[in-house]
């Protein structure tokens, strides 16, 4: 009996098939994160055009960051137009477990990303001076000019930011 031998090209083909049946599994299902690939920013964008949002990037591995997405699911109960968009840096591979940090913070609802591609090139498309520091947010206001904050957010950064939105005060500043 002649054994199957295994090529690299044969795994890698293997790996790029059950990655695109979760991406689908997952569109399907309605749930779960979308894949955050080159020019998904812009994507996000669009999406949100002369609209303010926060957007937050995070990691499983990251202990501040799961701190601060209770902090966020606490406000958006509270200001249900805090419109927050959350990316993973995490790989597509972790996408369940994404989904299930996002719905035991009560964020099931909210719009996720997770990285799919090259992690370096999506940090620089996302902000070529972020160099992978997490908890990293943006606050964008209706025109998409951004504020950068590096390290946990705190609440009186996202009332402040709330405030801006709401009654035109002083914008925040980054970082």
């Amino acid at each position: 009996m002649v054994g199957i031998v295994k090529r690299p090209a044969t795994r890698a083909l293997q790996r790029a098939v059950w990655l695109l049946a979760v991406w689908v599994g997952m569109a399907i299902a309605g749930s779960g994160p979308i894949p955050f690939e080159s020019g998904s920013l812009q994507k996000i964008l669009d999406a949100r055009a002369g609209e303010p949002f926060v957007l937050v990037l995070w990691s499983l591995r990251c202990v501040p960051c799961r701190e601060e997405m209770e902090l966020l699911s606490k406000l958006r109960r509270q200001h249900p137009a805090l419109d927050v968009v959350f990316v993973s840096t995490d790989g597509m591979e972790r996408a369940e477990d994404v989904t299930a940090a996002l719905e035991q913070h009560g964020l099931a609802e909210a719009k996720s990303w997770i990285f799919a591609g090259p992690v370096q090139r999506l940090r620089y498309e996302i902000d070529p001076s972020w160099y992978g520091v997490l908890p990293r947010s943006y606050f964008y206001d209706a025109n998409h000019e951004r504020v950068a904050v590096s390290g946990g957010l705190e609440k009186t950064q996202i009332l402040a930011w709330l405030d801006y939105l709401d009654s035109g005060s002083a914008r925040p500043e980054s970082e």
